[in-house]
């Protein structure tokens, strides 16, 4: 009987945490995935156009070209050149996150330039000479700036974020000084492969942004900018100019999504940190109860077969 007893004890106890490990990861990745939409309406991938050789979600102009099977080139590596791609829809007033693959690089070995602007922005598709935007932006602005027209204590290529008002003009003389929120060095010029940035928005709270220069390497979580509210109706879009020197500007792909108002309630009392974080700590405390019952019933077991160990021990000193 108690070796039977032994045996039950000990297979509760593995299969109870197996159970806890098991319905805990499904239960956080199903939590995940229904909380998150993919927004197909700002996605951006190869061939790039339809059937029709039309371009459905994005408007692209300037110098920009379309290659079917590689990339979307909004300036080539020569003088004086302009482009963009811009959605057609507005992004969600409350939460985006938005990963793009992108590669700027060329000829250049000392002096290239000028680089390429991420937009946020409630105008669209109005060239100027802010990495080939208007000037005067409303919403956010985020610039991988490639061509130092000031000295500064810090190396290029860089990355710098800024929030405008629609009245304050880009400090264009000084590299953005004058609106400079957040900034961090990242040599993503002629990288072997293609890199990554992640830019993530939550309404009153932050934007933040993550780079991955390369496959193999880590994300950097290059920098937040707190208590932020861009203008509603704003659509994304990505420019580059170049000047009397030079690079290729090129968009890989482009992928959105969003999630849904109840799980954004979680996150309002942190804004400092990363979402994708605040994400897996929020599927953690709401399995914790769980796991702990679970946790609870294997030591009830493994408090049993302990029981049996002793009386059996006992048993065997007496004869």
């Amino acid at each position: 009987m108690f070796g039977s007893l032994a045996k039950v004890a000990s297979g509760a106890v593995s299969l109870l945490l197996l159970a806890a490990t098991t319905s805990v990861s499904a239960a956080k990745k199903d939590n995940i995935d229904t909380d998150v939409t993919q927004l197909r309406a700002f996605t951006l991938e190869m061939p790039y156009i339809d059937e029709g050789f039309h371009m459905r979600n994005y408007d692209f102009g300037g110098d920009a070209i379309v290659n079917t099977m590689e990339r979307i080139r909004l300036t080539p590596d020569l003088p004086s050149r302009m482009g963009s791609l811009w959605s057609t829809s507005t992004l969600p007033t409350d939460y985006w996150k938005v990963d793009f693959d992108f590669r700027i690089g060329g000829k250049g070995g000392y002096l290239y330039g000028d680089g390429m602007g991420f937009f946020v922005t409630q105008g669209r598709a109005q060239p100027g000479p802010v990495f080939g935007n208007q000037d005067y932006i409303n919403g956010l602005g985020v610039f991988f700036d490639t061509y130092p027209n000031g000295k500064h204590d810090f190396a290029v290529p860089f990355v710098m974020g800024m929030v405008g008002d629609g009245k304050t003009p880009y400090d264009g003389a000084h590299d953005g000084d004058a609106n400079r929120l957040g900034m961090c060095e990242a040599y993503f010029r002629n990288l072997k492969q293609n890199s990554k940035a992640s830019i993530t928005y939550l309404k009153g709270q932050f934007v933040n942004v993550q780079l991955k220069l390369q496959p193999k390497e880590k994300w950097i979580n290059c920098f937040t900018i707190t208590n932020v509210t861009l203008p509603e109706n704003s659509y994304l879009g990505f420019t580059a100019l170049t000047g009397d020197i030079s690079d290729n500007h090129d968009i890989v792909s482009v992928r959105v999504e969003t999630m849904r108002p109840e799980a954004l309630k979680n996150f309002n009392s942190l804004p400092n940190i990363p979402l994708p974080a605040l994400k897996q700590a929020a599927a953690d405390s709401s399995y914790f109860g769980v796991v702990f019952k679970l946790i609870l019933a294997a030591g009830a077991c493994g408090g049993l077969f302990v029981a049996y160990k002793k009386f059996t021990a006992n048993n065997a000193r007496r004869f």
